[in-house]
């Protein structure tokens, strides 16, 4: 093994999790598709291994995924918020199956809607007025238009888990402009 990024398609989950949870990984220097290679495998080898694991077990892989994630970010850049977006798709789709874990980060919806809220390019209000006519924009503010489609996408699922949170209303503002993005 000569690098963080050798051989990711034969490593089980507790392989991912050692490799992306040792010391120095996350300062691995690697291009934009090794580390969505990485991304993809490890989220593979978790959606597998999923149901059964105990929370000392998702602590670890969670603190493994952050790392992998934070890594990626360092050694390229957000690429227009890839690592949030594959963290928030993953995280969703787990709760999804798994359900939530009082005390396990990676199992907390909570977690996807602020992170998700955040992120959004733009006040609400500006994409109101914009989204019906993005045809006219220019091509940043289409972009950006489309981010916020791809951030609502995995709090969306979630919303029997985050009815009573305190920011659902404003999630669900952001929501009635879904039909009018591009």
């Amino acid at each position: 093994m000569t690098g963080p990024f050798d051989g990711l398609d034969r490593l089980d989950l507790d392989a991912h999790v050692r490799r992306w949870s040792a010391p120095d990984a996350s300062l691995a220097d690697g291009e934009v598709n090794q580390w969505i290679a990485a991304a993809q495998q490890f989220a593979a080898r978790l959606q597998d291994d999923a149901t059964g694991l105990s929370d000392e077990r998702w602590h670890a892989v969670g603190q493994a995924w952050t790392a992998l994630l934070a890594g990626a970010e360092r050694a390229t850049g957000p690429q227009r918020n890839e690592w949030l977006l594959r963290d928030l798709r993953l995280r969703s789709w787990l709760l999804g199956q798994v359900g939530p874990r009082a005390g396990v980060a990676l199992l907390d919806p909570e977690a996807v809607l602020e992170r998700a809220l955040a992120a959004m390019p733009m006040p609400a209000q500006e994409a109101a007025r914009s989204a019906p006519h993005w045809r006219e924009l220019d091509r940043e503010q289409i972009m950006a238009l489309r981010m916020i489609r791809r951030l609502l996408a995995p709090v969306r699922p979630l919303a029997p888990l985050l009815a009573d949170h305190p920011r659902w209303d404003e999630f669900q503002e952001w929501e009635r402009l879904a039909d009018d993005l591009p």
